[in-house]
């Protein structure tokens, strides 16, 4: 089998004829390997080294007897000091006792061989050899099997009580406590810190190799388990350790990656931007005799990356006569990642580097893209032929990361709401049970900020209101002066509204993200909100309107270098699914770009049709977009689609149009010139207040009300919808104005959801939607107020025409069919057509015509 990484064979054997290519990285001066004799090595007792290449395997504790052992070649990632045969499992009373199955992951070659178990670590690890070592490493493993039991006996988190149980061995109980992973197996976290802390010796076996000190934690840990439980050991399933929290040391970013790496653990952080789809990964195949009289059956398994075919039948003596049965080999399921470099890790001038990381088994699909996610794995190095059937090979080797633990970069970043199939069928949770403090489904961590999310959300001041609003608002974006009513705004597009389940009948689905637009002068802090409203979202990506394409928006197609299939790379928009997708400077971008957002920001699809696919993909995020003036600075005499250019039904899909207006006022500038002094001066930097709610908290604060807060419109509040709905609809001054639309309803719904959502409550009341009502009219009312009327008139966003132009409109076509009708059959030019107009309307007391009203007539 070929190595994950280095791509899919054309056969997942080897076939006879040709033998099978394991290509080794190129060696890297890394520490000193000691290389053991045969004098060293006792062949014929049983050693807790490793099995032989072809010996262990996940069914296979020890091999058949008569099995000839083969010695391992030199550079080998796993091998063995002892290279003759492993004895065959011992009878209960011999004190060695075989795991009924030992964990095997693909990735690290072979599964290590059972070790010797007694009741206690002291006495299965005591008389250190020191001539026991690990083949081609300085690892003695007798060791590391002593000084890993002693990390699990006896580590204790700072501030733990002496008395009390140690960490890793209560959190091993509380795992095996779980009845459905009895006999599936557990996967126990283990901080890499907490190793570096306890043995700096084992920490650094663990980062240089890897490969051989992993499967050694696997193994002990089922034996640890074993002995603690008192279980039988057929009643227990496999273990697999998951590192992560290394030391800062060990952390790497892409492009600083080096070949003494290559073979070592380490801590890469990055962005998802692509998953492959699952890929069987053999683990043990079978194999039968073609002879028609024969039909003998053998099992191989997976050993250095590749699974050798039997030559030779020895029950029938034919030769090449065997073929696979697909049906009865075992597989594991894998994933590939493309994870780019984070945009803030970038150096200037540079292009973000990516890296393939390959997942397995519990961490398939457990990330999507546009996760900001944290890999700790093993850095590879794997050859590539040019030509698939000659054993030629590229100097130049494909380098991949094998993941042992995928976790959230930062907390909270990659909580999603729950999905819609949830909703639909058992309803949202509710806050009154208490599932975010089920330690069973949230870990520990997670439960105490929980706990704080909930005392903060229900403190109350000295007037007895909840004062979290007020907080939240006053922790967004503090170094920007005032703008406290669109500071509000972005905090409920953060918080969004309750997600509805989809019916039966339809396919529709109401979406419950807000989408924003800011407009106005320059030097108003636009792109300042946008900034700290994307670092602040649970999921998000920041982009320019000027470089952004259609292509980057949606996606692009592409050639896997591996598969050589045509595969879609997700683009802005999809990887800010259930987030969100700041754009800047959006007058800016390019029509065809612009097009794209209008099934994206109310239908959240975006659908393709290119290059022989054809899909739909989800878009269920919120538009934050800021524009600028035509003429740099906003004209109060025209109507905000004057002063912007933008398609006039892409604006009626925004729920918030927020004006940012320069104005001028000398007890306003003196104010703003004394805040903005004081951010950079010493002595203001003294006095100036830390934000209520620190960044951190406040991800954790929107992450739990997007999770576990789902508000419902009480009766009382319906009604009152429906009031404020028919009172804005009905303020226009005569029939032809249009003051509200069906969607300005729906933003209300939304609005007033997530008000009710930034409070921890279930329940919308009244209040909440005359609050939503006060938003709306402060956003998008004041931008859509007729400059000339100055009153209402929200047709302008659909039509681009004020009701003030359209009716002059209308009265110059009339007067101008009424000129031509009285001089029917006159020559009249141009210049004279429009004299005679204007002394119509002059007489009529009545504006005389501009070029603005003529033209269009």
């Amino acid at each position: 089998m070929s190595q994950p990484g280095s791509g899919p064979p054309n056969s997942p054997v080897a076939s006879p004829m040709e033998p099978p290519m394991t290509p080794q990285p190129p060696m890297t001066p890394q520490r000193p390997r000691r290389a053991v004799s045969g004098a060293e090595a006792d062949f014929s007792s049983p050693q807790p080294g490793f099995a032989s290449p072809g010996f262990a395997s996940p069914g296979f504790a020890s091999p058949p007897p008569g099995f000839a052992a083969r010695t391992p070649p030199f550079g080998t990632p796993i091998g063995s000091v002892s290279p003759g045969p492993v004895s065959p499992a011992a009878t209960p009373g011999s004190g060695l006792r075989t795991p009924a199955r030992v964990a095997h992951r693909p990735f690290l070659g072979s599964s290590p061989a059972p070790s010797r178990m007694s009741d206690g670590p002291s006495q299965s690890a005591v008389g250190v050899d020191e001539g026991k070592f690990v083949y081609g490493t300085d690892i003695n493993e007798t060791q590391v099997v002593r000084d890993f039991h002693h990390f699990i006996r006896q580590f204790r988190q700072p501030g733990a009580a002496a008395d009390g149980r140690p960490f890793y061995l209560e959190q091993l109980h509380k795992q095996w406590e779980e009845p459905s992973l009895r006999l599936r197996g557990i996967r126990f976290p283990i901080v890499g810190k907490d190793i570096a802390t306890f043995s700096p010796a084992l920490y650094d076996h663990l980062i240089h190799f890897p490969t051989e000190v992993i499967p050694i934690f696997d193994r002990e840990l089922w034996n640890i388990s074993v002995r603690e439980l008192q279980a039988e050991p057929e009643d227990l399933g496999t273990c697999q350790v998951k590192v992560h929290g290394l030391q800062e040391k060990d952390h790497r970013i892409m492009r600083c990656m080096n070949p003494i790496d290559i073979e070592r653990l380490m801590t890469l952080k990055g962005v998802v931007i692509r998953c492959s789809d699952l890929v069987p990964d053999m683990l043990s195949a079978v194999f039968r005799c073609s002879s028609e009289d024969c039909k003998n059956e053998v099992t191989v398994t997976l050993s250095h990356w590749t699974i050798d075919e039997p030559t030779r039948c020895e029950t029938c003596g034919a030769s090449h006569s065997f073929e696979i049965v697909h049906n009865e080999c075992v597989f594991a399921d894998r994933q590939m990642l493309k994870l780019q470099e984070p945009p803030e890790l970038v150096p200037e001038g540079e292009t973000p580097q990516n890296v393939v990381v390959c997942c397995f088994d519990d961490m398939v699909d457990q990330v999507r893209p546009g996760d900001r996610i944290e890999v700790t794995g093993i850095y590879r190095a794997s050859a590539v032929r040019p030509v698939a059937k000659f054993d030629m090979c590229n100097s130049v080797y494909r380098t991949h990361v094998d993941a042992i633990a995928i976790s959230a970069e930062q907390k909270g970043r990659v909580d999603a709401p729950v999905d819609d199939y949830e909703l639909a069928q058992g309803g949202p949770p509710k806050l009154a049970d208490e599932q975010d403090l089920d330690p069973q489904r949230n870990t520990p961590e997670d439960v105490a900020w929980n706990k704080r999310v909930r005392e903060l959300a229900a403190e109350r001041g000295s007037d007895g209101k909840l004062t979290v609003v007020s907080k939240l608002i006053q922790s967004f974006a503090p170094s920007i002066y005032e703008e406290d009513e669109v500071k509000k705004g972005l905090l409920v597009q953060l918080f969004g509204g309750t997600a509805k389940p989809m019916s039966q009948s339809s396919k529709g689905r109401c979406r419950p993200e807000i989408n924003s637009l800011l407009c106005g002068d320059p030097s108003t802090a636009k792109s300042q909100l946008l900034l700290y409203a994307y670092k602040l979202a649970p999921r998000g990506i920041y982009t320019s309107g000027k470089g952004s394409s259609a292509v980057g928006l949606t996606a692009s197609i592409s050639k896997d270098p591996i598969t050589k299939d045509l595969v879609l790379e997700s683009g802005a928009l999809v990887l800010s699914d259930r987030g969100i997708c700041c754009i800047d400077e959006f007058d800016k971008m390019d029509e065809k770009a612009r097009a794209i957002l209008h099934e994206a920001m109310e239908q959240q699809t975006v659908s393709i049709a290119k290059a022989g696919i054809v899909c739909s993909l989800n878009a269920r995020c919120s538009i934050l977009a800021s524009a600028n003036p035509k003429d740099s600075s906003y004209d109060p005499k025209k109507s905000v689609v004057d002063n912007i250019n933008l398609p006039k039904n892409l604006m009626t899909r925004f729920d918030f149009i927020w004006l940012m207006l320069d104005k001028r006022n000398r007890e306003t500038d003196q104010r703003l010139g004394e805040f903005l002094v004081a951010m950079y001066s010493e002595t203001g930097a003294k006095q100036r207040a830390e934000p209520v709610v620190d960044p951190e908290f406040f991800r954790r604060y929107v992450s739990f009300a997007r999770r576990w807060v789902f508000p419902r419109l009480t009766d009382e509040a319906s009604e009152s919808l429906i009031a404020g709905y028919l009172d804005l609809r009905n303020q226009g001054y005569n029939r032809e104005v249009i003051t509200a639309t069906p969607r300005i309803l729906e933003s209300l719904i939304r609005i007033a959801e997530a008000l009710t959502k930034m409070e921890l409550r279930e329940e919308v009341t009244a209040a909440d939607v005359a609050e939503a009502i006060r938003l709306l009219k402060a956003a998008t009312y004041a931008a859509a107020v007729d400059p000339e009327t100055g009153l209402i008139d929200m047709e302008q966003l659909i039509a681009g025409n004020s009701a003030s132009k359209r009716k002059r409109t209308k009265d110059v076509e009339a007067l101008l069919s009424e000129v031509l009708a009285e001089r029917l059959g006159e020559s009249l030019s141009i210049d004279a057509l429009r004299a005679v107009m204007n002394e119509k309307l002059a007489e009529k007391k009545e504006n005389l015509l501009t070029d603005v009203d003529f033209t269009p007539a």
